[in-house]
């Protein structure tokens, strides 16, 4: 009787069990997809080690808490504004001046919350974290190379808020720029015993220059900006020689970082019309602005002298080239004259295609303005019933070209670059410092 009503037990105990089993099993209507594979088990990613530098060095001039002043363009690119409205806000104090020719506006902020604006406007807000952090670097050790003195000393301001100096406001501070400013606080680079001009541009052509592409540049006082292949190739050809660098330019050269970059490479067409339009509008302006940028020829001397034309252009030709291949001088020879155009501004100036189409690399076309994308480009003859009518363009890169290519620091980012390692890489020998 005790092992029957054992055996009894012991069968409800395992009914009870089963009938457990099935109330915690999923429903038949469950995915397959959604249950984990055989052998796997659910995990719970872990966050991002944040990769942070802290220099030990301490720059005292100026302190962490400066603020920049920033003289606010109005529309026109003047510095004359017909109204105190803005069309935008602008964090810090606005100070207005009242002068005859209209309202001139300073914005003085503190030089974090500028660079919160700043990188935003110069950098797309999407690019990677360390690609970021090295253009908030970059931002404030121009600033404070800027703070040095004032660009306009009659209303104490350091710089403008337009591409001459850094753009400023242009887009609102985003979550990731803010990011990227915060987590480098203070952080600027030096070189020897003082801060660097930390220019930088779009993207390269594979090449970056020195600064000796502007007439005030001195390769020798800042051989951090050296000019270098961008790229896994080391710097073995010559580009500043013609023909070599056409060989470089015409074709995409592998194991460059931004060989897959829309500015990489594109060309355009440029008349001769267009280019006699070009020095009839700019020409007399730019060498009121350069001793020695726009040269008149006279006899077998270059001498400078306002000009408002040259008659019909006749020809263009490449004179010289600066390091990594940027054009430095080009000669334009007219029915009443011969010009001599010196560094890549007004270069670039000189040959520009407002409203004409640029080719680029990924196949789109792109609208050209006053400025070609960048001085690194050779010109090949383009002839109508055998008289000249203009130049095909090739060209790479899309800015001045020296310094840190920004295309080219999203990419070391995304390979795994930390920031401090992609200002090493665009910066000779530099180390660095924070303002305390």
């Amino acid at each position: 009787m005790y092992r029957k009503r054992l055996k009894q037990k012991s069968m409800l105990l395992i009914v009870l069990v089963g009938f457990l089993i099935l109330l915690v099993m999923p429903g038949r209507e469950t995915r397959e997809e959604d249950q984990p594979g055989e052998g796997e088990r659910l995990v719970i990613p872990e966050e991002e080690e944040e990769h942070t530098v802290v220099p030990d060095e301490v720059w005292k001039m100026p302190d962490a808490n400066v603020k920049i002043r920033v003289l606010i363009l109005a529309e026109d690119g003047g510095i004359y504004h017909e109204e105190k409205e803005l069309p935008r806000d602008y964090p810090g104090e606005v100070q207005y001046y009242e002068e005859e020719g209209g309202w001139v506006i300073v914005n003085e902020v503190p030089l974090e919350e500028y660079l919160c604006r700043v990188v935003p406007s110069e950098m797309p807000s999407t690019y990677e974290k360390e690609a970021l952090k090295a253009q908030a670097v970059c931002a404030r050790t121009y600033a404070v190379w800027q703070m040095r003195e004032y660009a306009y000393p009659e209303y104490e301001a350091h710089v403008n808020d337009s591409v001459s100096y850094q753009v400023y406001n242009q887009i609102e501070s985003q979550e990731t720029t803010n990011q990227a400013v915060e987590a480098t606080a203070g952080q600027i680079m030096l070189y020897q015993e003082e801060p660097v001009k930390a220019y930088y541009f779009s993207t390269s052509c594979g090449s970056t220059t020195d600064e000796n592409i502007w007439e005030k540049g001195d390769r020798n006082q800042t051989p951090y900006i050296a000019g270098r292949r961008v790229g896994t190739k080391e710097n073995k050809d010559d580009l500043t020689d013609e023909e070599t660098f056409r060989t470089f330019i015409l074709k995409k050269q592998e194991g460059d970082l931004e060989i897959s970059e829309p500015w990489y490479r594109w060309n355009c067409y440029v008349s001769l019309e267009q280019i006699e339009q070009n020095v009839n509008a700019w020409a007399k302006e730019r060498a009121r602005r350069s001793e020695n940028g726009i040269l008149l020829k006279d006899g077998d001397a270059y001498i400078h002298q306002e000009v408002d034309s040259i008659g019909t252009i006749e020809d263009a030709v490449i004179q010289k080239r600066n390091t990594g291949g940027a054009v430095q001088e080009l000669l334009l020879t007219g029915s009443d004259g011969t010009l001599k155009i010196t560094y890549e501004y007004n270069i670039r100036l000189m040959l520009g295609i407002p409203g004409g189409e640029i080719h680029k690399n990924d196949g789109t076309i792109g609208q050209g303005g006053n400025l070609l994308p960048s001085g690194y480009f050779v010109m090949e003859p383009v002839e109508e019933e055998g008289i000249l009518t203009g130049y095909q363009i090739y060209g790479g890169g899309l800015g001045h070209g020296a310094g840190m290519s920004q295309n080219g620091a999203r990419v070391l980012a995304e390979e795994g670059s930390g920031y401090d390692e992609i200002l090493q890489y665009f910066y000779h020998e530099i180390r660095l410092a924070r303002l305390e």
